[in-house]
């Protein structure tokens, strides 16, 4: 049979499970950071809030310009290229140095604080931060250009990236459950900056092992490679290409709602569990975040099969991605109002069965076909730019997550330094106001985030089952 055919697969199953670990090099810093890194900086290091905003911001827009110059530069055939492939020695050459930088980001420089436990001079932490910021993002953008592209590349039949998609979300998950509570087991010498960097230390080896898992799934190999020589090449110019992308209504429609979707989980509901288990369920064990956390992920895990069965019978895509927006939306504004943590646990198992759709479905299905759409639509092979764009994804999504934030708590009255329950009334806050925003930014915000982003995805995404398929027919005759 055809590779193209909708039932075929030339790829065995070692190769899908050894390209689903690269989940894990992805998963655990950026999860330990969703986990900590605003919390850290804030309660532990004497951060103001807006001064962590500003570094986010700063690094958002460098990344703006950075991460889609990666993509065009690398976007090409090298002296390599022939053997190695185009995408395989940017990854090996980046994922190290991806997972190194997360000690660098836990590991600012100790200076004096006030009588408040805020910096006196934030400036030196400031540029601390920046700084691995920026490193961290040229490595993990580097890698995951090249891994987004190949996922594609590789995967090219829905039934294939279907396939995938099962095997995506359950390693995912499982690498979530690594990122987000491993890093309070590792917590040794308390709440001080040595604790943060030993625990990140721990954490960047175990991302690095799996790194090395996903070497083999990563190889090229002669019908991928033979991709790249099909047509003569001719350099997609970067503006042309960047004007392209903004232009491409899947893309956007698709971007738009992953960013407000990831911004909503991963960054707010994530970052805030430190902050719910210190400051509303009174409790200085970073452990009490474990079962919250095994809760929300178990929700996720059990939903995956569920959500492919669906997306299986309905054939839609598009549609499926909807329903199960609307439901986690639905599912999210509860949260914001627990009671007791049997409640919340509950409230957040739920979450987590909504959530398993996007999770499943976003990336491995709809990333892939909206980059079969780009090629399509340029007659290029050549899908570094969108894709580096793409990139971008986490960096805006941090900006707003950290910027809600950072609003929430000026307005209430959250001030820098502080560590606990007990530090928090000792400092005269208003500590209800503290855990109402607390509270909005578990649920209510979120939920509206993701109903945003639905609708726009909903009103704009324009990839039918239909056009999906005319699409690959349509990369079958350029040779793509």
């Amino acid at each position: 049979m055809a590779e193209n055919e909708e039932t075929t697969s030339r790829h065995s199953f070692l190769t899908f499970l050894s390209f689903g670990t690269y989940n894990f090099t992805w998963t655990i810093p950026t999860a330990t950071m969703s986990l900590f890194m605003f919390y850290f900086y804030h309660t532990v290091v004497g951060l103001d809030p807006l001064w962590i905003l500003t570094v986010v911001a700063i690094n958002t827009v460098w990344a703006g310009l950075n991460d889609p110059l990666i993509g065009w530069l690398t976007d090409r055939n090298f002296k390599w290229t022939r053997k190695w492939g185009r995408r395989f020695p940017w990854i090996v050459i980046g994922f190290i140095p991806q997972s190194l930088s997360l000690i660098m980001i836990f590991s600012p420089p100790d200076l004096p604080k006030d009588s408040f436990g805020v910096l006196i001079n934030p400036l030196p932490v400031m540029l601390w931060l920046l700084l691995s910021l920026f490193v961290f993002d040229l490595f993990i953008t580097l890698v995951d250009i090249h891994v987004s592209i190949l996922r594609a590349d590789k995967f090219r039949t829905e039934t294939e990236r279907r396939k995938y998609a099962g095997s995506w979300g359950i390693f995912d998950m499982f690498a979530q459950i690594l990122g987000m509570m491993l890093p309070p087991l590792f917590l040794f010498f308390g709440s001080t900056i040595l604790s943060y960097t030993v625990m990140a230390a721990i954490m960047a080896v175990i991302a690095i092992i799996f790194g090395i898992t996903f070497i083999p799934g990563a190889r090229e190999d002669k019908i991928i490679i033979d991709r790249y020589y099909s047509r003569d090449y001719e350099r997609l110019h970067v503006f042309k290409g960047l004007w392209i992308v903004l232009k491409q209504k899947s893309f956007i429609a698709l971007y738009a709602h992953y960013v407000l979707w990831l911004a909503a989980t991963a960054s707010i509901m994530t970052g805030m569990v430190a902050y719910l288990v210190t400051f509303i369920l009174k409790s200085n064990d970073p452990d009490t975040m474990i079962p919250l956390l095994a809760a929300l992920l178990l929700g996720s895990l059990i939903s995956i099969p569920v959500w492919l069965k669906i997306l299986k019978k309905t054939n839609n895509n598009k549609k499926t991605y909807i329903i199960g927006s609307l439901i986690l939306c639905a599912l999210t504004v509860p949260i914001g109002f627990f009671q007791t943590e049997i409640d919340l646990m509950i409230m957040l198992f739920l979450f987590g069965l909504g959530n398993g759709c996007v999770w499943t479905i976003g990336m491995p299905v709809l990333f892939s076909n909206a980059q079969d759409d780009f090629v399509v639509r340029t007659g290029k092979n050549q899908k570094g730019i969108l894709v580096g764009t793409w990139a971008v994804i986490g960096l805006i999504t941090a900006f707003i997550d950290e910027a809600l934030i950072a609003l929430v708590f000026t307005f209430t009255g959250f001030d820098a330094g502080i560590p606990d329950y007990a530090a928090l009334v000792a400092s005269g806050a208003n500590v209800e106001l503290v855990q109402l925003g607390i509270r909005l930014l578990l649920g209510i915000i979120p939920a509206l985030l993701i109903l945003v982003g639905t609708l726009i995805f909903w009103k704009f995404y324009p990839l039918t089952q239909e056009k999906v398929l005319e699409n690959k027919a349509k990369l079958l005759e350029l040779g793509f």
